[in-house]
């Protein structure tokens, strides 16, 4: 066999070995490449949940009672306005009554 035949062989076995090796090392990345996002998402999803459950549990409270004293705040604002409204129609009714008599 011509030695330039045989060297020929020898250098695409071993080009064919390094790609083998390219192959595996390709396949492995992409696993990893996988995993790595599938841990991002599961550390996002857990950083959102934390979060949301965080506000639920504190700061929803205090929430809740601003908006319920900021309710209180406007129905006590218009019942001054309805008492307001009431006294002025009283004191009328009187000045009227006082004028209509003399």
């Amino acid at each position: 066999m011509d030695p330039e035949i045989s060297e020929l062989k020898e250098e695409i076995a071993e080009l064919k070995e390094v790609a083998h090796d390219t192959n595996r090392m390709m396949h492995k990345m992409r696993r990893s490449q996988r995993w790595h996002t599938l841990f991002q998402i599961v550390w996002w999803l857990t950083i959102v949940g934390v979060t949301g459950a965080a506000y639920y549990y504190y700061v929803q409270p205090y929430v809740d009672r601003a908006v319920q004293t900021y309710t209180q705040v406007q129905d006590s604002a218009q019942q001054a306005r309805s008492w307001q409204q009431q006294a002025q129609e009283f004191i009328n009714k009187y000045l009227n009554q006082g004028s209509t008599t003399q």
